[in-house]
């Protein structure tokens, strides 16, 4: 198969600190982890994947099992997939793909729409969410937990739980929280890899 042409640079999040020293947030917003992996854009058909600024990934041959599974959820609208990919940075889930977004070749959904037709082909893994009884799973697919920010005390909840995963698993799996704004749209643009978007905020657990 030809390789595709990139379709957008992943979708970056502003810098919002730490999460306990930032303002709550206006109108409903979604917590999702931030992942200690490479982030990766993929053309799921082909397996093609692409790192955070555009140039083709050089260990794509690691996620072989994973990228197998992406593709056959392509016939039920997963084409493109934003993905944090899980390698080499510490021991834990090496070849796993964990989707974080579909993103769309037409039309804008809003987060919540994406999110409800990614969970309905995609499991979610307890570990993912912080429950460290369960172990990390290797060379699979996943979808990325989140959890409904109803209050900023919701999502302080969910940093810290996932913090203290962190000291469970000893090793920096997870590294903060990335809120996403409920009604948002994919921003899909190959002006600049390095153009940040409103509509996510990404607070690590140090600055």
């Amino acid at each position: 198969m030809k390789t595709p042409a990139l379709l957008t640079y992943p979708a970056r999040p502003i810098q919002g600190g730490r999460l306990e020293l930032a303002p709550p947030k206006r109108g409903l917003w979604y917590a999702e982890p931030k992942f200690n992996g490479w982030r990766v854009l993929i053309h799921t058909p082909s397996g093609t994947m692409w790192n955070r600024h555009g140039t083709l990934l050089t260990i794509a041959d690691c996620f072989r099992p994973a990228l197998g599974a992406l593709a056959k959820l392509a016939g039920r609208g997963l084409v493109w997939a934003d993905c944090e990919a899980l390698e080499r940075r510490h021991n834990l889930g090496r070849g796993t793909l964990v989707v974080l977004d579909v993103v769309p070749e037409s039309g804008a959904p809003s987060y919540e729409q994406r999110r409800a037709m990614l969970e309905a082909i995609i499991p979610i893994d307890a570990v993912f969410s912080g429950d460290t009884s369960h172990p990390v799973p290797s060379g699979s697919v996943v979808l990325t937990p989140t959890t409904r920010a109803d209050s900023h005390a919701d999502a302080l909840a969910f940093y810290q739980r996932l913090r203290e995963a962190n000291r469970a698993l000893r090793c920096d799996f997870f590294e903060g929280v990335v809120m996403k704004r409920a009604d948002s749209s994919y921003p899909v643009q190959l002006r600049s890899a390095t153009e940040e978007f409103r509509g996510c905020v990404k607070h690590r657990f140090l600055t």
